[in-house]
């Protein structure tokens, strides 16, 4: 694989992507796709914690839940692909809590879900989904992540 520089750090390393490496917005008919490529990390949780996780049975174990996301104007999903092939994703949504007699309004933005397939780790798809979601915090003017 030919991998490039990106100038951009995290604990004063460089991060290197694959050239072929892209992202993408999620669209309406991508609720397979995600379902199949969230059975990677959700099969984890479930092995590791059982008593709180599913253990994912099929690839279209979550279509109506991601038709649901998709459909919310507060989320945003990216795809990482490589070679047009879905490596990874990230889910993220707007938060908006309005003023209360505790708290001030408050606007956030939350990473709700990133799945990198195992055979693209260790390789910057996460560290690139999670800048996905920093600019997606930019344009939104959120703060907080």
């Amino acid at each position: 694989m030919n991998y490039k520089p990106i100038q951009a750090t995290v604990k004063q390393k460089k991060l290197w992507y694959s050239q072929s490496m892209s992202l993408r917005k999620a669209a309406s008919e991508d609720a397979l796709l995600l379902s199949d490529l969230s059975r990677d990390v959700q099969s984890r949780h479930a092995q590791n914690y059982a008593d709180i996780f599913k253990m994912p049975h099929s690839a279209d174990f979550a279509i109506s839940f991601f038709d649901e996301i998709l459909a919310d104007p507060a989320a945003s999903i990216f795809i990482a692909q490589e070679n047009n092939e879905a490596i990874g994703y990230v889910l993220c949504k707007l938060i908006e809590r309005p003023e209360n007699p505790f708290t001030f309004a408050m606007r956030s933005l939350l990473v709700e879900h990133i799945s990198v397939r195992p055979a693209a780790r260790g390789k910057g798809v996460g560290t690139a989904l999670i800048k996905q979601a920093e600019m997606l915090a930019k344009r939104l003017a959120v703060q907080r992540i």
